[in-house]
């Protein structure tokens, strides 16, 4: 597996670094200057790995980082290696090679792992369309328990209503008569009291029947109110628990659950309530298809088992997060070196490295130095003294000569550093530790036997430097990516280009990614390794970061290609050479004339400045120059075998990925192998050897079997032309047909 491409989101200076592409070389190099973000970019990649981040890294706003990498697999791999019993799945992903995981931060700087990408675009819409069945479902279940609670609301008002007329029904029954004596008397008053209990009788018919029908109703809906109120009890609950994660990612400090103001709202908070949200969302889902299957006349054992049934269904299925996890445990290490903790030490308890002490001084480089002697814990234990000391002797010579490889400082003439380490036991004078074993270090010349502290900081640094690197690359385990932030400071101009030699010799096993601001560590021929990094605004530092990619370099400022322009120069500043200008490289001098001559019989009038190759093998150099003086550049490229093998090379590691390369390449058609073949072959003999034979192949062909001298022919060609003696005019409708083609995509570039 290989990390092809990353991006950066809310980490430090960066707000969005969009999707950036690691060399295809597996060695790239960040270059800006200090304070840009090229720090930040090796650690939001190791915080990718371990997951652990400060509350420095969060932006003034408090967003959260994302950090997303993109990986490079076999194929096959994913089918082989994703567990899971989703047939729809495993064949979605049979014919991908590359997979994407986020890493996106919480508010209590806790973080969870998703797939992301083609596949995770796959699950997002299962995902959709599982929860848009679920919303269907709940509808069901709102649209219940509100007639629930408003049948009930309903029922309780009309029972009051009829109260209301029973209490007024008593009061005019008894004043519709009058009593004096025995002797009953009726009134004219009497018959209206009369007309008034009539119509409260025939009204408190009405409500009793209503309320008859609401207690109908209220019937129908008993089998599964007790459900749809605990149904709603959860959901309720729900809410509240989003809506405080909601306040406390805004900073918020009223919490809904509690009702109450709190003067800051703890992490431990954030966490506590996303750990209740995710146990009781199957709950609320197993809830809501129970309440939705009683509603559609499903026994309630019938209704539980389907609920049931389902949510383990689900749970089965692969989501974001748990291919996410999955996925991620079969990715790289990432590991960040870091000077203070992976430099060599005098010595070492052989016991703190068979118990992988990891806090004690020099762990890392003494594990790291035995890994490249090919030593573990039984060779200590070696019964013959004479044995182990002739082995050390030996394997003391081999790691020296190894390391001499690459460290080419001399202390004088012809005196080169050895790398020494032997194997002694602590004395009686160490009291508890008597007796027992450690390991020693020594960095050796002809004058001096000297241990690793006592040496300079460049030495050792580059020693320590040398181990990690070469102990990841031996180790029998997942490859690795390694992270380091301008190396080699301390050294010497010399010993910082030896620190290239071991990158290149490492790159087929180990990733790498680097921050630099010397020249000295950026390979002038391999500038499609370089990540320009600088500020949006050059003259505010609080401004965003800004990644560039190779093919961007015309858009880096002069300060951050400082380390380009001190290896290679500025620019010429000719009337025939200008940065605004857009050059296009052709691949020979031939052609370069050739094409001048065709861009003045048609009187080309665009910004355009033509760069002659020495040979087609000579354009990746002439590429890798204009990106080092931020010029735009295009290329001209014909249908020679070995000229499309060149453009295919620049393509892959210039232009990798996704990006953009119509603006860089113009691809003739293959029946033009070479430049002279824009002609007919009529204006051919005409204008160019003029000659009458008869000619069966290509205009180029022709030219190369009889090894005529091309660049003479166009050169005296271009002046023709130049001088007025050729014009467009006395070519045929094929070649100016021809000519005009090239132009236009000439003109769509520049």
């Amino acid at each position: 597996m290989r990390l092809s491409a990353f991006r950066i989101q809310n980490f430090r200076s960066i707000i969005d670094s969009n999707w950036h592409n690691f060399s295809p070389d597996n060695i790239t190099c960040l270059i800006g200057q200090n304070e840009s973000g090229k720090t930040s970019i090796l650690q939001a990649l190791h915080a990718f790995h371990h997951g652990i981040i400060s509350e420095d890294i969060l932006r003034s706003d408090l967003s959260l980082p994302i950090v997303s990498c993109r990986f490079q697999v076999p194929d096959g791999w994913l089918s082989e290696t994703v567990e899971t019993t989703d047939k729809a799945l495993l064949e979605y992903i049979t014919s991908l090679n590359t997979i994407e995981i986020d890493r996106q931060w919480n508010a209590d700087l806790s973080s969870q792992l998703l797939v992301s990408g083609e596949i995770g675009h796959y699950l997002e819409s299962i995902e959709l369309e599982l929860q848009a069945h679920f919303d269907k479902l709940i509808q069901v279940c709102q649209h219940k328990y509100d007639l629930l609670i408003t049948t009930q609301q309903t029922i309780n008002n009309i029972k009051k209503n009829c109260q209301e007329i029973k209490f007024k029904l008593g009061q005019a029954s008894s004043q519709g008569f009058s009593i004096s004596g025995l002797k009953r008397k009726f009134t004219a008053k009497d018959s209206g009291d009369k007309a008034d209990v009539s119509a409260l009788k025939i009204e408190l018919s009405s409500c009793e029947n209503q309320l008859k029908q609401k207690n109908q109703q209220l019937e129908e809906l008993s089998p599964f109110e007790k459900e749809l109120i605990k149904w709603n009890t959860i959901q309720k609950y729900l809410q509240e628990c989003q809506a405080s994660i909601k306040a406390i990612e805004l900073g918020a400090i009223i919490n809904p659950l509690h009702d109450k103001k709190e003067d800051t709202v703890s992490k431990h908070n954030w966490s506590d309530l996303h750990e209740k949200i995710i146990r009781n969302e199957d709950l609320y889902h197993r809830q809501t298809i129970l309440c939705s299957e009683l509603i559609n006349g499903k026994p309630y054992s019938q209704a539980e088992q389907i609920a049931y049934k389902t949510i383990m269904e689900k749970n089965k299925s692969m989501g974001r997060e748990h291919l996410g996890q999955q996925l991620f445990e079969k990715t790289p290490a990432f590991q960040l070196f870091e000077d203070f903790g992976s430099l060599l030490p005098n010595r070492i308890d052989l016991d703190d490295i068979i118990t992988e002490n990891k806090h004690v001084e020099g762990y890392k480089a003494a594990r790291n130095f035995l890994i490249i002697a090919g030593l573990d814990y039984g060779f200590f234990i070696q019964p013959s003294n004479r044995i182990l000391k002739q082995t050390i002797e030996n394997l003391n010579t081999s790691l020296t000569l190894q390391f001499h490889e690459f460290w080419q400082q001399n202390i004088s003439n012809d005196n080169k550093i050895r790398i020494n380490f032997e194997l002694n036991h602590y004395d009686a004078s160490h009291y508890e530790k008597a007796g027992k074993p450690y390991l020693e270090f020594w960095i050796k010349d002809e004058g001096e036997r000297l241990y690793p502290k006592q040496r300079s900081r460049g030495v050792r640094w580059f020693l320590s430097f040398y181990l990690e690197l070469k102990a990841s690359a031996l180790k029998d385990n997942l490859d690795s990516i390694l992270l380091v932030d301008e190396p080699g400071v301390s050294l010497h101009a010399r010993a910082q280009e030896d620190v290239l030699k071991v990158f290149d010799n490492v790159k087929d096993r180990i990733q790498i990614m680097y921050s630099t601001h010397s020249p000295h560590l950026v390979d002038t021929h391999k500038l499609h390794r370089l990540l320009a990094v600088q500020r949006k605004n050059d003259n505010n530092r609080m401004s965003a970061s800004l990644v560039l990619k190779p093919s961007q370099l015309t858009d880096a400022s002069p300060d951050t290609l400082s380390p380009l322009n001190r290896i290679m120069g500025n620019p010429l500043r000719s009337d025939d050479f200008f940065a605004h200008l857009h050059n296009l490289i052709v691949n020979d001098i031939g052609t370069f004339y050739f094409i001048k001559a065709i861009l003045k019989l048609v009187d080309f009038d665009q910004k355009l400045h033509l760069i002659p190759s020495t040979d087609v093998s000579s354009i990746p150099l002439m590429c890798n120059i204009l990106l080092g003086w931020g010029m735009p550049f295009s290329i001209l490229v014909f249908s020679q075998l070995h000229e499309r093998q060149i453009a295919d090379k620049i393509k892959t590691r210039m232009f990798p990925g996704d990006e953009p390369k119509d603006d860089h390449f113009i691809i003739m058609p293959k029946r033009f192998n070479n430049a002279e073949d824009i002609l007919s072959t009529l204006d051919f003999k005409k204008h160019i050897i003029k000659n009458r034979e008869g000619i069966t192949v290509k205009n180029s062909i022709y030219i190369e079997e009889r090894e005529l001298p091309r660049n003479f022919m166009m050169s005296q060609y271009l002046e023709r032309v130049t001088s007025g003696k050729v014009t467009l005019k006395d070519h045929d409708e094929e070649s100016i047909e021809n000519m005009n083609a090239l132009v236009n995509a000439i003109k769509e570039i520049c």
